[in-house]
């Protein structure tokens, strides 16, 4: 199973597989979904072959990175591609010399990032309208 993490300057392709997944999905207004910080941060996408099945974003905070905006396209969730693509996370994180990864996962999501070692940080709060937690590893 080839799945793989690359970095894009492809706003566009960012934006229609954020909406499938963030707005069409979820029912989270595209407002919450895309901000100025698009152009800013590093947006990546989440590669199986040659196709690409999801995006993230990652924000540099102090000498960490946090993982935003993380979705995987609906038919190629439940089948091992997401943990993958957060060990390549955890890898590029490592050769960037950062020192811990955090991330805020919807409550119900929470257990596919714990099995990868992310701890749950603090109470369940609101975002976007949906319960979530923050979540983080060391490395």
């Amino acid at each position: 199973m080839t799945v793989f993490i690359r970095r894009t300057d492809d706003l566009g392709k960012v934006r229609n597989i954020r909406t499938m997944i963030f707005n069409k999905e979820l029912g989270i207004s595209l407002n919450n979904i895309f901000d100025d910080d698009d152009q800013k941060l590093e947006q990546f996408f989440i590669m199986k072959n040659n196709g690409i099945i999801g995006t993230f974003r990652l924000r540099t905070e102090n000498n960490s990175y946090k993982i935003e905006r993380m979705g995987i396209l609906t038919e190629f969730r439940s089948k091992g591609f997401g943990k993958i693509a957060l060990e390549e996370i955890i890898m590029y994180s490592m050769k960037m010399n950062k020192s811990k990864i955090i991330l805020d996962s919807i409550y119900t999501i929470r257990d596919f990032y714990a099995k990868s070692g992310f701890m749950q940080i603090g109470n369940v709060y609101s975002k976007v309208g949906i319960p979530h937690v923050k979540m983080s590893i060391n490395l």
